[in-house]
């Protein structure tokens, strides 16, 4: 069995506020008291990033390339809630997020909207299905912003160049994310084994 690597903060991240021991994603809500909420979105921060094209991690400008992450449906629709990241803040995310990798289960949104009763938040229960322990990471040239109709939430379509096989997020080892990380940056196009939206028309 290969020897767990220490999960090590991208240097970006390093500059983010931390709470216990992990750095606050940029988009997450903090509420009046400086708690930090990990499951919620602070939706004034997520449009900022998406009209900025920053990191929704670091909150830093994303390069020529960006990455979305999401479910097996959302990789088949091409359509995601949560905005783009880089590579590296993405990957770390995926290592330590205790929902992917499968210590938590999602959250409630119910709890949610009553543990913020005081605060501005919208719950969107569209994008909180039950847990999949699989998971793709999409590679973009940019993406555009999409609406469905009596929908007032904003949804992101990548401009998609090439994505992962699923990934089984909790059992993946440092080797595995490795040979993910050199795949995405390579600047081969392929459409081998893919999760592609032409699947969705089948």
């Amino acid at each position: 069995m290969e020897a767990k690597e220490p999960v090590r903060i991208p240097k970006r991240l390093k500059q983010r506020p931390q709470w216990k021991g992990l750095p606050i994603p940029y988009i997450a809500l903090i509420s009046e008291d400086g708690t930090p909420d990990f499951k919620v979105t602070d939706q004034h921060r997520r449009l900022s990033v998406m009209r900025n094209h920053w990191c929704q991690l670091c909150g830093e400008p994303l390069g020529r390339f960006c990455f979305f992450v999401g479910g097996i449906q959302a990789a088949k629709a091409n359509q995601y809630f949560e905005p783009a990241a880089h590579l590296d803040c993405l990957i770390y995310a995926m290592r330590v997020c205790p929902f992917i990798i499968g210590k938590i289960e999602h959250a409630d949104p119910d709890k949610i909207a009553a543990k913020h009763a005081h605060e501005d938040i919208q719950v969107v229960k569209e994008v909180l299905p039950a847990r999949n322990p699989w998971w793709v990471i999409v590679k973009a040239s940019g993406w555009k912003a999409i609406r469905f109709v009596n929908s007032p939430q904003i949804f992101l379509k990548p401009d998609r160049i090439k994505a992962t096989e699923p990934l089984h997020a909790e059992t993946m080892t440092y080797s595995d994310w490795r040979k993910v990380e050199q795949f995405l940056l390579s600047e081969q196009e392929t459409k081998t084994k893919e999760v592609s939206s032409e699947e969705t028309k089948t």
